[in-house]
């Protein structure tokens, strides 16, 4: 039995591969750079989103005197640990 080559090429497939394949390193040489400036922005639009939403949850005056001492009695600390804390500060 004789074996066949079911496979052929196509007509001028070897008289053109030297010219296809020197045009492959200028095609590579070309930098796409839609997907990385479109991922700059995402980035860019979440810090600006999150930098909006964190400070118009966050008080915009400061606590008051009575607010403050409030909160500490309410935590339950000791004046000797208030004392620490401030003067450690």
């Amino acid at each position: 039995m004789k074996k066949q080559m079911p496979y052929s090429t196509p007509e001028g497939y070897f008289d053109k591969l030297q010219t296809r394949l020197s045009d492959i390193p200028a095609r590579r040489s070309r930098i796409n750079l839609t997907p990385y400036l479109a991922l700059a922005a995402s980035f860019a639009l979440a810090a600006l989103a999150g930098n909006y939403i964190l400070m118009k949850t966050t008080a915009s005056q400061p606590a008051s005197d009575e607010e403050i001492v409030e909160y500490l009695i309410d935590s339950g600390m000791t004046l000797a640990q208030l004392e620490d804390a401030v003067y450690d500060y």
